[in-house]
């Protein structure tokens, strides 16, 4: 990757050093080599902060080389850590008390992201940032699991019509819930991206290869590694690759598992996300030095607008300034990773006629006029985004 005017400042590389579930002796060296460097402390947890590294930022420089860390950091590290890693305990529970009442009522369900990555990646629940649970449950099973969630005191951030229900699965792909205030959140996802991301599902597959792991000695059932790494792919995508430490999941995923890359790279195809995953792999071979195949390189160097597309990406990890996630950015990366001319007019086509809660909320229409919905949302985001409006609205929400 070529070298951009942010990740290569003392605080960037610092960052870089510990998005790793493991520290060898010659990183722990650079580390404190690092530290005779005017490092800007301020600038250093602002970005871990952004980056979901906060974790793995104390957990790194505590058990390696504490002697770097000024006391007032320290303390706010040290404080920090303690906080992550009792809500991420009360949240594992709630996980397993939520995946263990799905199975009383005869509902498959998936802990996806949250207690289990943190598991699967670090091997330790205190390593990851996360602030919600997302869990996966069968489309047939939504309805079901959403009066579930209900009756355990969650309120659905949208309520959907039943005449919307068929429509709201169809297109979607998960659905959001929030209980005390707020502070326990649950995502209930039945595919991995909204209808006109494009992104193909291969769901009968995805649950025959499910897996296996343990938390607080509860075995739960959690993607296959190869699943998993599309799934990385896909999010990072989907939302920007907004945090660095999405990237070193990749990299920790592909450093620890035996990986199927034949059926890795089929399965991409199938499912349109080639550019998608490369990108992620680059990502993570270039900027925390996972061992990559040797066909992402070869891809990379077909293709130079990646390239820059990476290297925007690795920029906005360090800049001082979040990068924007205003609608003209989400189309625009979203349209670069797309892998053929025919994805790309898919997308757009779909991104203006599927409509979502937030249309059915702007104007509720009568059921011999719900056919007007998709063009509401066409000249709705149309309007939008030529007049700059909102900018900072996701393309998740609508």
């Amino acid at each position: 990757m070529q070298n951009g005017s942010f990740h290569t400042t003392p605080e960037a590389r610092l960052l870089i050093h510990v998005a790793r579930r493991t520290m060898d002796a010659a990183r722990v060296k650079q580390v404190r080599s690092l530290a005779h460097e005017e490092l800007d402390w301020g600038k250093i947890l602002k970005l871990a902060q952004r980056n979901g590294l906060l974790p793995l930022l104390f957990f790194h420089l505590n058990q390696n080389c504490p002697e770097v860390m000024p006391a007032e950091p320290a303390q706010f590290l040290r404080d920090y850590f303690q906080k992550n890693s009792a809500f991420n305990l009360l949240l594992s529970g709630e996980l397993l008390s939520l995946l263990r009442m799905f199975e009383e009522n005869e509902i498959q369900a998936v802990g996806y992201k949250g207690p289990a990555l943190a598991l699967t990646l670090y091997g330790n629940l205190s390593l990851r940032q996360f602030c919600d649970l997302d869990i996966i449950v069968r489309d047939v099973d939504v309805w079901r699991a959403t009066d579930l969630l209900i009756g355990r005191g969650f309120e659905p951030h949208f309520d959907i019509p039943p005449k919307k229900r068929q429509a709201f699965i169809r297109l979607g792909y998960v659905r959001l819930f929030r209980r005390e205030a707020g502070r326990i959140l649950v995502e209930l996802h039945w595919r991995l991206a909204p209808r006109f991301f494009g992104a193909r599902f291969d769901e009968a597959g995805w649950w025959r290869r499910l897996t296996a792991i343990k938390i607080r000695e509860t075995e739960v059932s959690t993607p296959a590694a190869e699943d998993l790494l599309l799934m990385l792919s896909i999010h990072g995508a989907k939302d920007l690759w907004e945090k660095l430490e999405w990237v070193a999941g990749i990299a920790e995923l592909v450093r620890g598992t035996d990986l199927d890359w034949q059926a890795v790279w089929k399965q991409a195809k199938w499912m349109r996300c080639e550019r998608m995953l490369v990108l992620g792999l680059h990502l993570a071979g270039n900027l925390l030095e996972a061992p990559v195949p040797d066909e992402v390189l070869a891809r990379i160097r077909d293709c130079p607008k990646l390239v820059e597309r990476a290297n925007q990406i690795a920029d906005g990890f360090f800049s001082d300034i979040a990068p924007s996630k205003g609608l003209g950015a989400q189309l625009a990366c979203h349209l670069a990773l797309k892998d053929k001319a025919v994805d790309k007019l898919r997308y757009c086509v779909r991104l203006a006629l599927t409509t979502t809660p937030v249309d059915w909320a702007t104007m509720q229409l009568p059921g011999p006029l719900s056919f007007a919905y998709p063009i509401l949302r066409a000249a709705r985001l149309t309007k939008k985004y030529a007049v700059g409006a909102d900018q900072n609205t996701s393309l998740r929400s609508g």
